[in-house]
């Protein structure tokens, strides 16, 4: 966990990009245990690779001048966000 998030500030900050602290945890609390992407429940016991297990979304990506800031991160499955890479939401909707 601790280097994941040291990895997430360093890639953000390397792109020019804002980042702040947060945890999985509190973003699956904020976000009421729900992927936002495709809205079913995050199972938080479950691990990477399991399909269903919770992992960090940004919504505008990091490599997209995206912020590694609360405001633009969401709780998602690991599956759904493999789905999406790197991709912005609104590319992620003309593939599905």
């Amino acid at each position: 966990m601790y280097w994941q998030e040291k990895n997430r500030r360093r890639r953000a900050a390397k792109r020019g990009g804002v980042s702040e602290p947060y945890t999985l945890l509190q973003i699956a609390e904020r976000d009421r245990g729900r992927c936002g992407l495709c809205g079913g429940p995050v199972l938080m016991a479950a691990k990477v690779p399991h399909p269903k297990a919770p992992t960090i979304d940004h919504v505008v990506p990091v490599s997209e001048g995206g912020d590694d800031t609360r405001a633009n991160v969401q709780l998602a499955h690991f599956r759904c966000n493999s789905v999406k890479g790197a991709r912005g939401c609104q590319q992620l909707a003309l593939i599905g």
